[in-house]
């Protein structure tokens, strides 16, 4: 949590990471361009097929355990894979949740929910929709928490590429896969209720999801339909208790001492609400031929205001009592408290509107063209919308001197005002609205057409496959021009009809609970009223165009492997080799200014790139049960869009600082880079693996990532009219480096007696080291990476009974190096993360089945710091959350 009010967070927005947004859903194909023998063969269809049967249906944590096995066992890439307990049925409630159990794969949890994922701490993480690419209008790839499981047959991650892979993912590739009609013997129809109650934000919402497929023969040939519904609602809150960027403090008691000089609270409030849908349509003319249509689409509503209480701390306010501590030689400020105190006091409300719609269609076709000969092709569309609305009104304290009781207590910032009444709106004065908005739309279209040809004879080469894809993805972004808007009318916070509102209780001990804020709901149903009552007018900003960028990418790759077969010593090896080559064209339009006062003038600024992507993938079969694994290969990722843009977005002016007035710290802004090179990574995993039962398995892998053109962030100082700016630039390092290992195991018990015989057990562990050697000499590791993480899971299936217990952890890390470039220069530090989730299920019939179920139960908190804890940032608290569901399936 970034604890800035007066809309000095606006140079966040700017990259545009929409996280409650998915640009581009509507997907359509059974094709997938996902290079796993598993599912070529449909590993779990397959299963059935050999047994003389099309149909999947999995049924039960157990089985999905041993489906998700199989996946594993007989894929040709480093991947491991969650299935459906059941059609519509997951242990946890959206994507980015179930990936938190999967060996090397981290989650933050935001917003109210799971949402920040990265794989083996790294986030070049690239998401695919049935194995084609998805995005958000300015971002390469979708969030993974607005795809609502219910639709879900299973997420496959992988943490190696092949050839025939698209394109992208230097730390892995994360492919969610859909029902299709095909997969059922017949009908089946499935309806998802749930109601879902949040803690803190005391609210019960709905959750229902529907489906339903069928297949007929006809003298056409054979048809297959489904289709399903999804609407989620989620009412949250999220709150913070944080301290200040620390600051030297002269003379007094804290004389040679740092601390911070302001605290305060973030309470976020929102209401998102996602409405999806999708379809799947195959027709099979006869066995060898068959034609497909599938669609997805999303809308995403979400209104959400974030409160922001900021308390100057009066260090140096004369009859201000002072505690310090030292601590290695260093004096750190722990208390502060004055009587009589002129200490500014200032509420920040944040409003939010986020609106985005997405859909993605393909149409594609699989033809086996001759016993040895199979030919496919598909043509995808994929379009995206956002907007955001976010008007912020700073209001002050004007009820004169007060008491106040501040310092560190419990990691987190304290502070309290004892005897006043900050909830009067009477006493609160607005100064300042901040105007923010940003649009963004987005495009794309792709084609690739594939073969594969298996030779009839039992030689070396057992398969030689190859294809094109053409890809062309378009994206524009914009945001507002001036959006610092000081107040001209000098009315107070009560004279304005329906904005006075009060914030809700803090959860925490952190002194002040409650106090004066703008209500949210008047400030986004009401802005242009809102407008006329701060500054005379009802006018919206209009577009900055220096934030403005049109953004075009064409693709075009040329990719083909070999499998051979063959035995050394007596052992069966496999080997594919493959390779893949890739021309990326890039054109951006935007505006730059030149010098400090100079003219904006448009931008248009070009380049390619040709790379050239081998892997090779080692198998070898030392028993039917122990399989040993070699996995080399070369990825790139290419930077966000925004990361292009050729203008420089200045952030606002710091007219004050809370604590005295004076401004001490440069304002910041943020800037493109239209000369980046993709990051690239050469890969290595080498793994052994054991599946010693249908759903027991203990496995194991080492691995090791090499970066080239690593893409950073860095701050620097820049001037601009005069005034010094603290710019952020993207630019590429010459080298990293990222090891590491990993081991799972997992394992039913059917040989214990008695009710025990339901018992089972999942567990991974990850480790992780390596970093990056900076610029200026220093050599850091990777930021959100933490060295040491681990899952347990306790499972129980019998008879009509299911359990699951998860417990994640993982260590502390670094979350940003130079924070706001201080002087001295201090890192944020979190500390290490654990979280509770569990589920309960009851097979109250064959058809109807009950599941309760809770996430955070240990009401866990966030911490983190700046390089000390005795120098603490942010203590922030996310809802318990428990949900009671009916699943009906015919």
């Amino acid at each position: 949590m970034e604890p800035i009010a007066t809309g000095r967070s606006a140079p966040a927005p700017r990259t545009f990471a929409l996280r409650g947004t998915v640009a581009a859903l509507m997907g359509i194909g059974l094709l997938t361009s996902v290079s796993v023998r598993a599912q070529e063969a449909g590993a779990v269809q397959d299963a059935s097929q050999a047994a003389g049967s099309n149909v999947v249906v999995v049924s039960g944590q157990r089985q999905a355990l041993q489906s998700a096995q199989t996946l594993k066992k007989n894929a040709d890439q480093v991947v491991d894979t969650i299935v459906a307990d059941d059609i519509g049925k997951f242990p946890d409630k959206n994507v980015a949740e179930l990936l938190g159990r999967i060996t090397g794969v981290q989650i933050l949890r935001s917003g109210g929910e799971a949402g920040t994922v990265v794989i083996r701490g790294l986030g070049g993480v690239t998401t695919l929709f049935n194995g084609r690419e998805m995005f958000t209008a300015a971002d390469r790839n979708l969030n993974l928490s607005d795809i609502p499981v219910s639709m879900l047959n299973r997420v496959d991650v992988y943490k190696s590429q092949g050839a025939n892979m698209v394109e992208g993912g230097t730390a892995g590739v994360i492919d969610v896969r859909t029902w299709k009609p095909f997969d059922f013997k017949g009908q089946q129809t499935s309806i998802n209720v749930r109601a879902e109650h949040r803690d803190k934000a005391g609210k019960t919402d709905p959750q229902v999801g529907g489906m339903w497929s069928n297949r007929w023969k006809t003298d056409a040939g054979e048809f297959g339909l489904l289709g399903g519904l999804s609407y989620q609602r989620g009412r949250y809150h999220d709150e913070v208790a944080w301290a200040g960027q620390p600051a030297s403090f002269t003379g007094g008691n804290a004389d040679g001492a740092r601390g911070p000089d302001t605290m305060g609270r973030v309470m976020t409030e929102g209401d998102r609400k996602r409405v999806a849908a999708n379809f799947s349509a195959q027709w099979r003319p006869n066995r060898d031929l068959e034609f497909y249509a599938e669609g997805f689409s999303t809308k995403i509503d979400v209104d959400s205001g974030s409160l922001f209480f900021i308390a100057g701390l009066p260090v140096q306010e004369n009859g201000s009592i002072v505690k310090t501590v030292t601590d290695g030689g260093n004096k750190y400020v722990t208390d502060v408290s004055n009587p009589n105190s002129n200490s500014s006091i200032l509420s920040s409300q944040q409003a939010a509107r986020d609106w985005s719609k997405g859909s993605q269609l393909a149409l594609g076709t699989t033809w086996k063209v001759s016993p040895s000969l199979r030919a496919s092709s598909e043509l995808v569309r994929t379009v995206s919308t956002y907007r955001h609305e976010n008007p912020i009104v700073d209001v002050f304290y004007t009820g004169g001197t007060h008491a106040v009781v501040g310092g560190v207590r419990d990691g987190g910032g304290f502070i309290d005002y004892p005897g006043v009444n900050l909830t009067d709106p009477s006493k609160w004065t607005p100064t300042t609205m901040f105007d923010n908005r940003n649009h963004a739309n987005g495009g794309a279209n792709d084609w690739r057409g594939d073969l594969k040809w298996t030779p009839a004879d039992d030689g070396l080469v057992k398969e030689v496959s190859g294809g094109l894809r053409w890809a062309q993805r378009d994206a524009s972004y914009a945001h507002e021009l001036g959006n610092v808007r000081p107040v001209t009318t000098g009315v107070t916070a009560n004279n304005i009809p329906g904005f006075a509102c009060t914030s809700p209780a803090i959860y925490g001990n952190y002194g002040v609970s409650q106090y004066f804020t703008g209500c949210v709901d008047y400030m986004l149903d009401n802005t242009s009223a809102l407008r006329q009552a701060l500054l005379g007018t009802t006018a919206a900003p209009a577009d900055d165009p220096l934030s403005y960028y049109k953004f075009r990418e064409t693709t075009s790759a040329l990719y083909g492997s070999t499998r051979l077969g063959f035995d050394a010593f007596g052992i069966p090896v496999e080997s594919i080799l493959g390779v893949r080559v890739v021309r990326t064209k890039q054109n951006i339009t935007g505006n730059s200014r030149a010098g400090d006062n100079g003219e904006v003038t448009p931008v248009n600024v070009t380049s390619s790139t040709t790379d050239v992507l081998p892997s090779l993938n080692v198998r070898v079969n030392f028993r039917d049960d122990l399989i040993g694994r070699l996995v080399a290969g070369k990825a790139v990722q290419r930077a966000a869009f925004g990361d292009y843009n050729p203008g420089t977005v200045l952030g606002n002016l710091p007219i004050y600082d809370p604590n005295d007035g004076i401004v001490h710290n440069p304002p910041t802004g943020a800037a493109g880079n239209p000369n980046l090179k993709p990051t690239q990574s050469r890969n290595l995993d080498v793994s052994l693996e054991w599946y010693f039962s249908k759903d027991g398995s203990l496995t194991g892998a080492m691995f090791l990532h090499d970066f080239k053109d690593f893409l950073r962030h860095k701050s620097a100082l820049e001037t601009f009219n005069g005034v010094q700016y603290l710019i952020d630039r993207p630019y590429n390092l010459d080298t990293a480096k990222l090891y590491g290992f990993e081991g799972a195991y997992q394992q039913f018990f059917p040989q214990l007696p008695g009710w025990m015989s339901g018992l089972g057990v999942q567990a991974n562990f990850t480790y992780m080291d390596g970093g990056m050697d900076e610029p200026d000499g220093s050599r850091h590791t990777f930021a959100g990476m933490s060295k040491w993480a681990y899952n347990l899971v306790g499972l129980y299936e019998r008879g009509p009974w299911s359990a699951r217990v998860a417990y994640n952890w993982r260590g502390k890390f670094i979350d940003t190096y130079n924070y706001r470039g201080l002087n001295p220069a201090v890192d944020i530090v979190v500390e290490p993360i654990k979280t509770l989730d569990a589920s309960l299920s009851y097979k109250i019939t064959e058809n109807l089945t009950a599941t309760l179920d809770g996430s955070n139960l240990l009401n866990s908190t966030y911490h983190d710091y700046h390089s000390t804890p005795l120098l603490p940032r942010d203590v922030r608290r996310y809802d318990r959350v428990v949900g009671f569901a009916l699943r009906w399936k015919h």
